[in-house]
């Protein structure tokens, strides 16, 4: 809740303001934690925008305020003053109130790293760990600056994965439902030529005339399945491990399974890179940054290079072994290793994954549209050319 003051500050100065406190009692042990004598307190409705009407912040949202989180602590800002302002912002109130949780959590004496795990924010498991670095280390604007990063870089890629299949599903679904008009609205008008010459014409074109008369008769029918399957592929889609199925089968395509799994190897290559800048230990990150991956047959792969490189392998050499990259990741990966920048050829490595995957994703959408524009058409052609032979059967005139 959010609760309005009225105070004397240690120097005798009248101040007001807002603070967020799940009672009154908290709000007033709160206040005078920070030497302040309240003489007037009371909960005020908070008015919430029509853009945070919704339950959950976005993702979007989230970055911003990791972001604008990082950009204080960067400017010097102190810890559990920035965890303050960013409570008392504008942003979605779900995200206000965790960093009300976690300044509560972090004035209590808890690490924020604790704090930050105890606020149950819908971030990557990578950022908990460079957190933790950052405060072992003292360096952790760096590190949070170093998982903001690598968040924003996870969602740009599955974002451009997203925005690439917008045109070519926009392209099949109008096809299908170019196809469905003509059979509920077009075929249904040549159903007295069946009825009445149905013994004299072709089979196909007994097949298409019959199906589009049926089709419209049973318009309702045909209608609540489709919105059935609709509804069940959501509800299917909804669950990861058939998603991560899907994304299985896709890697297995020629063009489409090496974008997807450069796409991966890239996320791998960037996460990797975050967190040994941020101080994390190798193993661990190999152990995390696999975790990041989603097809499940590379995450093997490098779980094996993670096992690898604990038994006394070169990480180089590991990833060559169990052919977890492309020969160019291999060369500066070892490079990386011998000049001790690691992270810097790492991240320079997700940007050559990130450019070569988006020149296959051109690639695969330049073979997607003309392919089903190419069914379409087949479809659409077939429909007319059974109407085409049904005339022509009727009118045939025996010499």
């Amino acid at each position: 809740m959010e609760f309005r003051y009225q105070a004397i500050d240690p120097t005798g100065n009248n101040v007001s303001g807002s603070v967020h406190a799940p009672g009154e009692r908290e709000a007033a042990r709160e206040l005078a934690a920070q030497g302040l004598t309240v003489f007037a307190l009371r909960a005020q409705a908070e008015k919430r925008p029509l853009s945070h009407r919704r339950r959950r912040a976005s993702s979007r949202e989230l970055q911003l305020v990791l972001q604008e989180f990082a950009t204080l602590l960067e400017a010097g800002v102190s810890l559990v003053v920035a965890l303050a302002s960013l409570a008392k912002s504008s942003h979605h109130p779900q995200l206000t109130r965790a960093f009300a949780d976690m300044e509560r959590a972090v004035r209590r004496g808890e690490s924020f790293s604790n704090a930050l795990r105890g606020a149950a924010l819908p971030v990557p498991e990578y950022v908990h760990q460079l957190v933790q670095a950052g405060e072992a280390t003292g360096r952790l604007a760096d590190s949070l600056r170093a998982g903001v990063e690598q968040f924003e870089y996870d969602q740009r890629v599955s974002q451009e994965m997203r925005s690439a299949l917008v045109y070519p599903s926009v392209l099949v679904m109008s096809g299908i439902a170019a196809v469905g008009i003509i059979f509920v609205w077009v075929v249904p008008r040549f159903g007295g030529l069946l009825t009445q010459h149905g013994d004299r014409m072709p089979p196909l074109s007994r097949l298409t005339i019959s199906t589009g008369v049926w089709l419209s008769e049973h318009l309702w029918l045909v209608a609540l399945v489709v919105l059935g399957a609709l509804a069940g592929a959501r509800a299917l889609w909804s669950r990861e491990t058939l998603r991560n199925r899907l994304a299985e089968l896709a890697a297995r395509m020629p063009v489409l399974g090496d974008w997807l799994i450069e796409a991966e190897v890239g996320r791998w290559s960037s996460t990797l890179s975050a967190l040994l800048a941020g101080r994390v230990e190798l193993i661990r990150a190999l152990g995390l940054a696999a975790g990041s991956v989603r097809l499940a047959f590379l995450r093997n792969r490098l779980a094996q290079v993670a096992k690898a490189v604990k038994a006394g392998s070169t990480l180089s050499a590991a990833l060559r072994e169990h052919r977890a990259l492309n020969p160019t990741g291999y060369d500066l990966v070892a490079v990386g290793e011998a000049s001790g920048e690691l992270p810097k050829l790492l991240a320079a490595l997700a940007r050559l994954y990130e450019t070569t995957g988006r020149d296959r994703m051109k690639r695969v959408l330049q073979l997607i549209e003309p392919l089903a524009i190419i069914i379409i058409g087949a479809v659409v052609g077939t429909i007319v050319t059974a109407i085409i032979l049904a005339i022509t059967s009727v009118n045939d005139v025996p010499l």
